[in-house]
């Protein structure tokens, strides 16, 4: 075999081997993502490098699910206006620290809270123990660390509950992060990412008086929240290289409250409350729409409903609008 004969075979070889045909196939040139509304990605951004994401989310709770599952309306529904800003920096290749920072109103049967109250805050840490190929199925993996910073008001609400918007807890959460892409007959491809979470039980959270746990004025306690336990699957279907279509599926779990102190009874006298709240549980969907300007600037519209099969749970729609800014 002469040597051009050779070079010809060897080239032959080469276009048609199913590597050489896939990555012929299938191309990140005109495809964008900005992410779907909740499962977060694995990935992780350059070192230097920033991101911002603020959402806008209008939250209206109809009603209630009970420790059967079953619906209950409630008797006046609350709306509450979130504005959430998630902040993202890359501090090395492979490590991505994050702030997340909450501002709420609620209102319900003609009362409202005094203005926006600040909410529960959380800080992140995301380590990518495995990068992705979106060309060769190679799924991204990495683990999480977070923690919730209970910057919200929780107790001594006085005579406006809905001034309450936070938990008191600092809660620890770690997370497992996965990521991969199936390429479509059409040559369009789907993205799927997953998130598995997982938070034990935070330390005591001290109460004094009117809470978000249902306590009353002369309430002296604290309460024992339990560990938690959550699971979310994102899918991203790319439309063009500006539109895409997005899906969450969530769920979630989390042990009861376990509440304990003292109240003023009819005769001044301080008496025992003790009380142990059920697990709760929740499923939720949400659907969006995707719009990316470009490979750093992109907007993203959808809405977040529970699910039936809910436990001591809130029956809720969630419209929400976000941005997504990379530099």
């Amino acid at each position: 075999m002469t040597l051009r004969n050779r070079a010809a075979w060897t080239l032959l070889v080469a276009t048609l081997s199913p590597t050489a045909v896939w990555a012929q196939a299938h191309s990140l040139e005109d495809v964008r993502f900005t992410g779907p509304l909740v499962t977060p990605s694995p990935s992780t951004l350059p070192q230097g490098q920033f991101f911002i994401q603020p959402y806008l989310v209008q939250t209206h709770t109809s009603g209630r699910y009970d420790d059967k599952g079953d619906r209950h309306a409630l008797e006046h529904a609350n709306d509450t206006s979130l504005l959430s800003v998630l902040l993202s920096a890359g501090l090395t290749d492979r490590l991505t620290g994050e702030l997340i920072v909450e501002s709420a109103r609620s209102s319900q049967d003609g009362r409202h809270s005094n203005g926006y109250r600040m909410a529960d805050s959380a800080l992140r840490l995301r380590y990518l123990l495995r990068e992705g190929d979106p060309l060769n199925s190679r799924s991204a993996l990495a683990v999480m660390w977070g923690l919730g910073l209970p910057t919200g008001r929780y107790d001594k609400l006085g005579d406006n509950l809905l001034n309450g918007q936070g938990s008191g807890v600092y809660r620890n959460n770690f997370s497992l992060l996965g990521q991969n892409y199936h390429w479509l007959p059409n040559g369009r491809p789907l993205r799927w990412r997953w998130q598995l979470r997982w938070s034990p039980a935070p330390r005591d959270v001290s109460i004094t008086g009117r809470s978000v746990y249902a306590t009353e004025r002369s309430f002296r306690g604290h309460v024992s929240p339990g560990p938690a336990l959550g699971a979310a699957l994102g899918l991203e279907y790319s439309i063009d290289q500006h539109w895409v279509l997005a899906l969450d599926l969530i769920a979630a779990r989390q042990s009861g409250n376990l509440l304990d102190g003292t109240e003023l009874d009819a005769d001044g006298e301080r008496q025992r409350v003790h009380r142990h709240d059920g697990a709760s549980r929740s499923f939720s969907i949400a659907p969006a729409v995707e719009y990316n300007v470009s490979d750093k600037l992109g907007f993203l519209v959808g809405v977040q409903a529970s699910l039936p099969g809910g436990r001591n749970s809130a029956s809720y729609l969630s419209p929400q609008v976000s941005m997504t800014l990379q530099f």
